[in-house]
């Protein structure tokens, strides 16, 4: 799908109401209620559920509520502004750039023509029925990439805006930094037996006979464990604990940006179970491709959040401000959550896809996150990469989705590698000085 295709039908607002993008409601795939898959019509596809820059502007917390810690760190952001109503996207032969019309000027876009061709391509080589693969610059927010398919629907525009499918395990982030702000230990283990694929009631409470396998909050988030991320949940979480931390990282809330993001969804049951099941990744909890690159970047920038960027510059008029920055954990709990995902690439759910990448990513140590979950009927199959390159000094954060059928060419883990290697492959290839920053770059 042709970026200036996918910007030009957007308008302010409430636009991603796109053929009926208000999310229905259907029935459970597990314990915890979830969305409805994407239909084989042009309906809107819903879901189902399962490093700090110097010289940024920190939005300072809020008093805390609470003693708390977690609740201390809550962030009273103040209304985004509405976003900007760019059409006609286009991109200027003579600038190398994509521009449109905004006000009285033209905004230059921060999307890099390169990049967005080859992440169009790549959804589109491997025939996706729903997909989007997002990059974002760390250290300043920048959009380099907002690129989608739609195999099945080839008119749907603004997938990548919208909340398309369950988080699923991508969540873990955001309950693996709340146990870390109640003091749970990355080195802590949990013995278990069981929750592969679905959990019970049963499953949350010890069972010596059958708990024959331990592992760490660690190796349970590089590994996708479920039933030691529901019964840590339960032992050290409460249902208003983990909501503020998904509206910490951005769950229920609106997000700023120049163009209209629906917004993800996090029900968090008050039951026990029902708590446990969303903290583990299966409760009804949507994501947008755009937010989800959102995730990934807080914990690249240390755990502050930038708020993505799409305009560069605007020729003949001012340049609209953006929201600053503020901070959603602090880098302590940042640094063990990049850890924990360095953990899943490197020997985790995605040791496979990364295990031999091509020449551009040689070298390049990657961070991230997958998430994955299948709904029976309609069958849909959902998956998500989220993580940032290099780890130990990250440049770019990558999100990428794909819901494919029973049958399938590519999953999102794949699709995220191969934009990557577009991003590391373009920037060996000679770019000119600047044309990318990084958190290092002034």
């Amino acid at each position: 799908m042709k970026l200036h295709s996918l910007l030009a039908s957007l308008v302010p607002a409430s636009a991603l109401l796109l053929a009926g993008a208000a999310v229905p409601r259907a029935g459970d795939l597990t314990p915890g209620a979830a969305p409805a898959a994407p239909p084989a019509a042009a309906v809107v596809p819903p879901g189902t559920a399962p490093v700090e820059p110097a010289a940024i502007p920190v939005e300072p917390a809020s008093p805390a509520a609470a003693p708390d810690a977690a609740l201390a760190l809550e962030i009273a952001a103040p209304v985004p502004p509405e976003p900007l109503a760019l059409r006609d996207v286009h991109l200027d032969p003579r600038r190398g750039r994509y521009v449109a019309p905004l006000g009285e000027g033209r905004a230059i876009l921060t999307l890099d023509p390169r990049l967005q061709t080859r992440l169009e391509r790549s959804l589109a080589a491997y025939r996706v029925p729903w997909g989007a693969t997002v990059l974002l610059e760390v250290g300043t927010g920048r959009v380099l990439a907002l690129a989608e398919h739609s195999q099945a629907e080839p008119a749907r525009r603004g997938i990548a805006l919208s909340a398309i499918a369950p988080a699923a395990s991508i969540f873990k982030i955001v309950t693996a930094a709340a146990l870390l702000e109640r003091g749970v230990l990355p080195d802590d283990e949990v013995c278990y037996h069981g929750g592969r694929r679905r959990l019970q009631p049963r499953l949350l409470a010890d069972d010596p006979r059958r708990d024959r396998r331990c592992t760490s909050l660690a190796s349970a988030f590089g590994h996708s464990t479920n039933v030691v991320f529901a019964k840590l949940a339960d032992r050290g979480l409460d249902a208003e604990a983990l909501r503020a931390a998904a509206r910490r990282f951005g769950f229920d809330e609106e997000i700023s940006f120049a163009l209209p993001v629906e917004r993800s969804i996090a029900e968090i049951p008050d039951d026990p179970f029902g708590l446990a099941n969303a903290a583990a990744g299966f409760g009804a909890v949507t994501l947008s491709p755009v937010h989800a690159a959102l995730l990934g970047s807080i914990v690249a920038n240390g755990g502050l959040e930038l708020p993505p960027l799409l305009v560069d510059d605007v020729e003949g008029g001012p340049v609209p401000a953006a929201r600053p920055a503020t901070r959603v954990v602090d880098e302590a709990v940042a640094a063990k959550l990049a850890a924990m995902m360095r953990n899943t690439v490197s020997e985790g759910t995605a040791r496979r896809v990364f295990r031999r990448p091509g020449p551009a990513l040689r070298g390049v140590e990657v961070a991230g996150k997958t998430g994955s979950l299948a709904q029976p009927s309609p069958y849909r199959d959902y998956s998500w990469f989220v993580g940032f390159a290099p780890a130990e000094r990250p440049e770019v954060v990558v999100a990428t989705v794909v819901v494919n059928d029973r049958l399938w060419h590519a999953r999102a883990p794949t699709v995220a590698r191969e934009a990557l290697e577009a991003f590391f492959g373009a920037r060996f290839a000679g770019l000119p000085p600047g044309s990318i920053r990084t958190a290092a770059a002034p």
